[in-house]
């Protein structure tokens, strides 16, 4: 009991009043965790809790559940019983029974814990558990933070059991003489972890014999490495990445003077903040990502969760890929216009030129109104775009100019333009075509004014 005692305050785990949901099936390892939970009960002033599934999935499983219910009614422990056909829901969610059955527990103990208004929840895996849980995700595939295995405390969930193993339990159970529930399926090889408990590690052990307790001690070590290795990636992260919303903007510079492991975390992170989950990210996605650092400017990448990284210039910007924008061409008329899709006001005059000078500005520019061929729109940019770049008539392409302003490829179609035809007569905000400009020969003037609304 000191053993656990001194593991429970290293770890913080239990404090003065505290209030314990206990996932209780009364098997060995759930009834020795109740067990010690009821000799400290007094000691910490505990309302301890317990909550029981019946998975329906075994023929003992109402003999166990009349069990589980007796134990805490002798010991005085409020008994919660939940039911759940998880053959049936493993199959509607498409999981497996092991994965079906571990979601429905985890999120009924949430459930009474909240119901409740208790602090915490209290589970029993043991060292065993830390062991087949690290090889079970070395063999699925794992980074570093996956081989710190099981965590003592995670969010609201407590395992003041992982000081222990399996064969300490029992020895303790049988001191007391305490019967429990045994589940057959924990036999069953059919299912991955039964395969490492049965096989795996009992051949492990014939190269040595506390396999079990050397790969717990090393899960423990990386769980240490791993507090160093967070703060790392921190400063990693804030000399290199800009969030610009739902964006994340990697400065490239910076990111290659780091070392490869901290410039690799840094790239999983950024796709793993706009994905919203690490589900499904993988090493090649990073390596995927460290290539396009390398590509020329405008190259991009797809993703899962309909992420797309894109080289821009100085900058890797990862976020979700933009649905194509509706094609919008507004016809200029006099008077005031809304431009919904450029979010502003036009407003646009015509009158016949007079001697004074005009006073242009950013957003206000005169044109030679009888110059304009055909009728002046509002619009984005088309693959064809030209303007005309001086008075000797020489001509540049849009997207050229897009690219010597080092304009990102994905805010192109964001700039509205006032264009006749494929002739732009004004990029708003920029460049004026000069085939437009006010002359002495000009007889009507077209004055545009744009007005953007604040969001």
């Amino acid at each position: 009991m000191d053993k656990i005692k001194n593991y429970i305050k290293r770890h913080n785990l239990i404090n003065k009043e505290d209030k314990i949901v206990i996932g209780f099936s009364g098997g060995p390892d759930s009834l020795y965790l109740m067990l010690v939970l009821l000799e400290l009960r007094q000691e910490f002033s505990l309302s301890l809790a317990a909550v029981y599934i019946n998975h329906q999935l075994l023929v003992e499983a109402s003999r166990h559940e009349a069990f589980a219910r007796r134990f805490c009614e002798e010991h005085g422990v409020p008994f919660y019983c939940y039911r759940k056909d998880i053959a049936s829901y493993a199959a509607k969610e498409r999981l497996s029974i092991e994965e079906a059955g571990r979601k429905f527990r985890y999120a009924t103990f949430y459930h009474v814990l909240e119901k409740l208004h208790y602090d915490s929840i209290a589970v029993a895996h043991h060292r065993n558990d830390l062991a087949e849980t690290v090889l079970y995700r070395m063999a699925r595939g794992t980074g570093w933070k996956g081989m710190a295995g099981i965590r003592p405390k995670q969010n609201r969930i407590l395992r003041p059991l992982l000081c222990m193993t399996k064969e300490e339990i029992l020895k303790e159970l049988m001191k007391r003489q305490q019967t429990y529930n045994v589940d057959p399926s924990n036999e069953d090889t059919v299912y991955a972890r039964n395969q490492i408990r049965h096989k795996v590690i009992p051949e492990l052990s014939r190269v040595n014999g506390q396999v079990t307790e050397h790969i717990a001690d090393l899960a423990e070590q990386m769980e240490e490495l791993g507090v160093y290795l967070t703060d790392q990636i921190q400063g990693a992260w804030s000399s290199c990445v800009i969030c610009d919303g739902d964006k994340r903007r990697i400065c490239m510079e910076s990111c290659r003077k780091l070392p490869v492991f901290l410039q690799k975390e840094v790239l999983k992170r950024a796709l793993a903040e706009v994905a919203g989950s690490e589900r499904d990210l993988k090493r090649i996605h990073v390596e995927q990502l460290l290539k396009l650092m390398e590509a020329q400017s405008g190259r991009e990448m797809d993703f899962p969760y309909q992420i797309r990284a894109v080289r821009q210039y100085d900058e890797l910007v990862i976020g979700k890929r933009e649905e194509p924008r509706e094609e919008a061409s507004i016809r200029l008329q006099e008077g005031s216009q809304w431009i919904g899709f450029a979010g502003g006001w036009m407003k646009v005059e015509i009158f016949p030129k007079k001697d004074e000078e005009f006073s242009e500005k950013m957003y206000t520019k005169t044109f030679d109104y009888d110059k304009i061929r055909n009728h002046a729109v509002v619009r984005t940019w088309q693959q064809d775009d030209y303007f005309v770049m001086n008075d000797k008539g020489q001509r540049k392409k849009l997207n050229r100019y897009f690219i010597d302003q080092k304009i990102p490829k994905d805010q192109r179609k964001k700039i509205p333009l006032v264009a006749d035809e494929d002739h732009i007569i004004w990029i708003i905000g920029g460049r004026i075509s000069g085939e437009y400009k006010v002359t002495g020969a000009t007889k009507w003037v077209l004055q545009l004014t744009w007005t953007r609304m604040e969001e």
